[in-house]
Protein backbone atom coordinates (compact mmCIF):
# COMPACT_ATOMS: atom_id res chain seq x y z
CA UNK A 1 0.00 0.00 0.00
CA UNK A 2 2.80 1.96 0.80
CA UNK A 3 4.03 1.50 -2.21
CA UNK A 4 1.21 2.60 -4.33
CA UNK A 5 0.80 5.44 -2.73
CA UNK A 6 4.45 7.12 -3.01
CA UNK A 7 4.06 6.25 -6.92
CA UNK A 8 0.49 7.95 -7.07
CA UNK A 9 2.41 10.89 -5.69
CA UNK A 10 4.75 10.54 -8.17
CA UNK A 11 2.27 11.05 -10.66
CA UNK A 12 0.45 13.99 -9.28
CA UNK A 13 3.93 15.92 -9.13
CA UNK A 14 3.69 18.42 -12.13
CA UNK A 15 6.05 17.44 -14.57
CA UNK A 16 9.13 20.37 -15.14
CA UNK A 17 8.62 21.98 -18.45
CA UNK A 18 11.62 21.95 -20.61
CA UNK A 19 13.22 25.33 -20.82
CA UNK A 20 11.95 27.16 -24.32
CA UNK A 21 13.76 30.14 -26.12
CA UNK A 22 11.76 32.88 -27.05
CA UNK A 23 12.24 33.01 -30.72
CA UNK A 24 11.41 37.08 -31.14
CA UNK A 25 14.14 37.74 -28.78
CA UNK A 26 16.18 36.07 -31.60
CA UNK A 27 14.67 38.19 -34.39
CA UNK A 28 15.49 41.50 -35.78
CA UNK A 29 13.36 44.36 -37.63
CA UNK A 30 15.04 45.60 -40.85
CA UNK A 31 14.07 49.05 -42.45
CA UNK A 32 12.93 48.02 -45.89
CA UNK A 33 14.54 50.68 -48.61
CA UNK A 34 13.15 51.72 -52.05
CA UNK A 35 16.72 51.36 -54.90
CA UNK A 36 17.99 54.41 -55.24
CA UNK A 37 16.00 55.14 -58.80
CA UNK A 38 13.20 56.26 -56.08
CA UNK A 39 15.43 57.96 -53.68
CA UNK A 40 16.06 55.12 -51.10
CA UNK A 41 13.11 56.16 -49.28
CA UNK A 42 12.10 53.41 -46.62
CA UNK A 43 8.77 51.67 -47.77
CA UNK A 44 7.84 49.27 -44.38
CA UNK A 45 9.67 47.32 -42.05
CA UNK A 46 9.69 43.64 -41.64
CA UNK A 47 11.36 41.13 -38.86
CA UNK A 48 13.61 37.79 -39.35
CA UNK A 49 15.70 36.25 -37.55
CA UNK A 50 18.59 35.90 -40.28
CA UNK A 51 19.03 38.18 -42.67
CA UNK A 52 19.08 35.45 -45.26
CA UNK A 53 15.19 34.77 -45.08
CA UNK A 54 14.19 37.84 -45.79
CA UNK A 55 15.28 37.65 -49.31
CA UNK A 56 11.97 37.51 -52.07
CA UNK A 57 10.03 39.36 -49.34
CA UNK A 58 7.71 41.72 -50.99
CA UNK A 59 6.61 45.01 -50.14
CA UNK A 60 3.73 47.01 -51.66
CA UNK A 61 3.28 50.54 -51.26
CA UNK A 62 1.09 53.18 -52.77
CA UNK A 63 2.93 55.61 -55.63
CA UNK A 64 0.78 58.37 -53.01
CA UNK A 65 2.98 56.89 -50.58
CA UNK A 66 6.02 56.21 -52.23
CA UNK A 67 6.42 59.58 -53.62
CA UNK A 68 4.02 62.05 -52.19
CA UNK A 69 2.24 62.41 -55.33
CA UNK A 70 -1.41 62.41 -54.52
CA UNK A 71 -2.47 61.87 -57.97
CA UNK A 72 -1.04 58.28 -57.61
CA UNK A 73 -3.04 56.90 -54.73
CA UNK A 74 -4.49 54.54 -57.46
CA UNK A 75 -1.06 52.70 -57.97
CA UNK A 76 0.22 50.11 -55.78
CA UNK A 77 4.16 49.74 -56.48
CA UNK A 78 5.79 46.71 -55.42
CA UNK A 79 9.37 46.31 -54.36
CA UNK A 80 11.32 42.63 -53.47
CA UNK A 81 13.88 42.48 -51.10
CA UNK A 82 17.20 41.45 -52.63
CA UNK A 83 19.89 41.63 -49.96
CA UNK A 84 20.40 43.20 -46.83
CA UNK A 85 22.89 45.85 -45.45
CA UNK A 86 23.10 46.17 -41.34
CA UNK A 87 19.23 46.55 -40.18
CA UNK A 88 18.46 47.32 -44.11
CA UNK A 89 16.95 45.06 -46.75
CA UNK A 90 17.48 46.47 -50.00
CA UNK A 91 14.71 46.16 -53.03
CA UNK A 92 14.41 45.92 -56.88
CA UNK A 93 11.36 47.72 -58.25
CA UNK A 94 8.99 44.37 -60.04
CA UNK A 95 5.80 45.59 -60.90
CA UNK A 96 2.83 47.81 -60.68
CA UNK A 97 -0.74 47.60 -60.46
CA UNK A 98 -4.01 50.54 -60.97
CA UNK A 99 -6.96 49.58 -59.19
CA UNK A 100 -9.68 48.48 -60.73
CA UNK A 101 -12.08 50.74 -59.61
CA UNK A 102 -9.73 53.53 -60.87
CA UNK A 103 -10.01 52.08 -64.51
CA UNK A 104 -13.44 51.84 -64.63
CA UNK A 105 -14.07 55.49 -64.31
CA UNK A 106 -11.80 56.20 -67.20
CA UNK A 107 -13.66 54.17 -69.69
CA UNK A 108 -16.89 55.80 -70.42
CA UNK A 109 -20.23 54.95 -72.38
CA UNK A 110 -20.03 55.48 -76.35
CA UNK A 111 -15.55 54.88 -76.23
CA UNK A 112 -13.76 51.90 -76.83
CA UNK A 113 -11.54 50.40 -74.89
CA UNK A 114 -8.23 48.35 -76.24
CA UNK A 115 -6.26 46.27 -74.35
CA UNK A 116 -2.37 45.36 -75.36
CA UNK A 117 -0.75 42.79 -72.73
CA UNK A 118 2.61 41.92 -73.94
CA UNK A 119 6.26 41.10 -72.94
CA UNK A 120 8.77 43.61 -73.30
CA UNK A 121 12.62 43.52 -73.08
CA UNK A 122 14.93 46.30 -71.40
CA UNK A 123 18.09 47.45 -72.65
CA UNK A 124 19.64 45.28 -69.91
CA UNK A 125 18.01 42.23 -71.09
CA UNK A 126 15.43 41.92 -68.76
CA UNK A 127 12.24 41.06 -69.69
CA UNK A 128 8.90 42.92 -68.69
CA UNK A 129 5.34 41.61 -68.99
CA UNK A 130 3.17 45.17 -69.82
CA UNK A 131 -0.53 45.61 -69.87
CA UNK A 132 -1.71 48.82 -71.26
CA UNK A 133 -5.54 49.89 -71.76
CA UNK A 134 -6.09 52.80 -74.76
CA UNK A 135 -9.39 54.57 -73.94
CA UNK A 136 -10.90 56.58 -77.16
CA UNK A 137 -13.43 59.18 -77.41
CA UNK A 138 -15.80 57.55 -79.79
CA UNK A 139 -16.48 53.89 -80.87
CA UNK A 140 -13.61 52.56 -82.78
CA UNK A 141 -13.79 50.02 -85.44
CA UNK A 142 -12.13 46.26 -85.76
CA UNK A 143 -9.59 48.04 -88.04
CA UNK A 144 -9.05 51.12 -85.81
CA UNK A 145 -8.76 49.12 -82.87
CA UNK A 146 -5.95 46.49 -84.94
CA UNK A 147 -4.17 49.58 -85.73
CA UNK A 148 -3.87 51.01 -82.04
CA UNK A 149 -3.05 47.97 -80.93
CA UNK A 150 -0.11 47.00 -83.01
CA UNK A 151 1.14 50.85 -82.99
CA UNK A 152 1.12 50.68 -78.81
CA UNK A 153 3.14 47.86 -78.89
CA UNK A 154 5.38 48.64 -81.40
CA UNK A 155 6.43 52.24 -79.87
CA UNK A 156 5.99 50.68 -76.08
CA UNK A 157 8.65 47.92 -77.54
CA UNK A 158 10.90 50.62 -78.80
CA UNK A 159 10.73 53.31 -75.46
CA UNK A 160 11.20 50.16 -72.83
CA UNK A 161 13.80 48.89 -74.90
CA UNK A 162 15.91 52.59 -74.38
CA UNK A 163 15.60 51.66 -70.32
CA UNK A 164 18.08 49.80 -68.40
CA UNK A 165 15.72 47.87 -66.24
CA UNK A 166 15.99 49.61 -62.92
CA UNK A 167 14.21 52.26 -64.32
CA UNK A 168 11.56 50.55 -66.39
CA UNK A 169 9.05 50.39 -63.30
CA UNK A 170 9.37 54.17 -62.86
CA UNK A 171 9.36 55.33 -65.85
CA UNK A 172 6.09 53.40 -66.30
CA UNK A 173 4.29 54.55 -63.36
CA UNK A 174 5.49 57.90 -63.25
CA UNK A 175 7.56 58.92 -66.79
CA UNK A 176 6.21 59.80 -70.14
CA UNK A 177 5.53 56.62 -71.34
CA UNK A 178 2.04 57.31 -72.56
CA UNK A 179 2.96 60.73 -73.91
CA UNK A 180 5.14 59.20 -76.17
CA UNK A 181 2.69 57.05 -77.60
CA UNK A 182 -0.47 59.09 -77.90
CA UNK A 183 0.91 61.62 -80.55
CA UNK A 184 1.18 58.20 -83.00
CA UNK A 185 -2.21 56.47 -81.58
CA UNK A 186 -4.64 60.21 -82.04
CA UNK A 187 -3.29 60.05 -85.77
CA UNK A 188 -5.50 56.43 -86.22
CA UNK A 189 -8.82 57.70 -83.79
CA UNK A 190 -9.00 60.44 -81.42
CA UNK A 191 -7.90 59.17 -77.99
CA UNK A 192 -9.40 59.72 -74.71
CA UNK A 193 -6.71 58.52 -71.98
CA UNK A 194 -3.72 55.54 -72.08
CA UNK A 195 -3.30 54.06 -68.42
CA UNK A 196 -0.06 51.31 -68.08
CA UNK A 197 -2.63 49.29 -65.71
CA UNK A 198 0.12 46.55 -64.52
CA UNK A 199 3.78 45.50 -64.97
CA UNK A 200 6.04 42.83 -63.85
CA UNK A 201 9.51 41.76 -63.84
CA UNK A 202 10.17 38.09 -64.58
CA UNK A 203 12.63 37.30 -61.74
CA UNK A 204 15.49 35.54 -62.37
CA UNK A 205 15.98 31.73 -60.78
CA UNK A 206 18.37 30.51 -58.78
Amino acid sequence: MAKEKVEKAAKAQPKTRKKTTDKWKKKAWYSVLAPAEFENRVIGETISEKPETLMGRTVLISGRDLANQPKKQHVQLKFRVIGTSGTSANTEAVGHEIKDSYLRRVVRRRASKIMSVKNYTSKDGRTFKVKIVIATERKASQKQKASIRRKTEELAALIIADFDSKKVIDELVFGTVPNKIYPELKKIVPIKRIEITKSSLFLIKG
